[in-house]
């Protein structure tokens, strides 16, 4: 069998994740020198406020010592394994289940990280693709190959309530800063091969929604919209626009978790599709 591993900011939920078989491993946050697991999704209590009131707040990537475990776990038990982890241009995730796939399996032949270039619902979306291609009888190297064609076509777009967050984070590239919110403009963004690139404004909550929205292609039967922090106007005007425009498509709400919205900033909003 093909065991699956993926990063906590997949937006599963546990019981999302015990139906897929899912191995979730947990980034960290700390607020103020005091460590905390991201937990599942809707288990991570009012982290906006403890993140709001914390003068430093810090995140960690998943140590390769815990990939490494979990590897030899499930060779140990017969599976070969696959983890899919958060862009590799966002975190330093990826390269840790690199290195522990290396540690555990030299060959490569039982053990393989891959890449999502995506995090939140585009990260959840390509690991369910995984578990369909696992549950059909697809190698592990099948699997990977499937996955290859499937992060093509699944993406994320997002916009948030200052660029501040992103720029601290130091994630922006040769993104020249600029003023998010001025005159109530929302800076859109998506990520490209796993980097952040912008696509342009909305005027509003509302403009920003369209033009989220717009970017998702024609016949989108099942969208995600992630909110970062408490659910606010701009996570309402995405799922409004989304089933407007998509009404015949599943469109579901959750919670981006804490260690996506230290780098976004609280209020921040994402919309993912497949």
């Amino acid at each position: 069998m093909l065991a699956l591993v993926t990063d906590s900011t997949c937006g599963l939920t546990r019981v999302e994740a015990d139906e897929l078989g899912v191995i979730v491993l947990p980034m960290t946050y700390s607020v103020d020198g005091v460590r905390y697991s991201e937990a599942p999704v809707g288990e991570n209590g009012d982290y906006g406020s403890l993140i709001s009131a914390g003068s430093r707040v810090e995140t960690e990537a998943v140590h390769p010592s815990a990939f490494e475990r979990v590897f030899r776990e499930r060779l140990a038990a017969g599976d070969d394994v696959l983890c899919v982890t958060i862009s590799s241009r966002l975190s330093g995730t990826f390269r840790s289940a690199e290195e522990a796939a290396a540690a555990v399996d030299p060959s490569g032949k039982r053990v393989a990280a891959f890449d999502s270039w995506n995090t939140a619902g585009a990260l959840e979306f390509l690991v369910r693709r995984a578990h369909e291609l696992a549950a059909g009888g697809c190698s592990l190297s099948e699997v990977v190959a499937g996955l290859a064609e499937a992060r093509r076509g699944t993406r994320i777009v997002f916009s948030v309530p200052d660029m501040g967050a992103l720029f601290r984070s130091g994630r922006l590239g040769a993104i020249r800063r600029a003023v998010a919110t001025k005159l109530n403009r929302y800076p859109v963004m998506t990520l490209h091969e796993g980097g952040i690139e912008k696509y342009g404004d909305g005027r509003g909550a509302r403009g920003m929604a369209a033009a989220m929205v717009r970017r998702a292609p024609e016949g989108s039967r099942e969208l995600v919209v992630s909110h970062f922090g408490p659910r606010g106007v701009e996570a309402r005007e995405v799922f409004l626009a989304a089933r407007s425009r998509f009404p015949e498509a599943r469109v579901r709400v959750k919670d981006g978790g804490p260690v996506l919205a230290k780098h976004l900033g609280l209020g921040a909003v994402g919309l993912s599709w497949a």
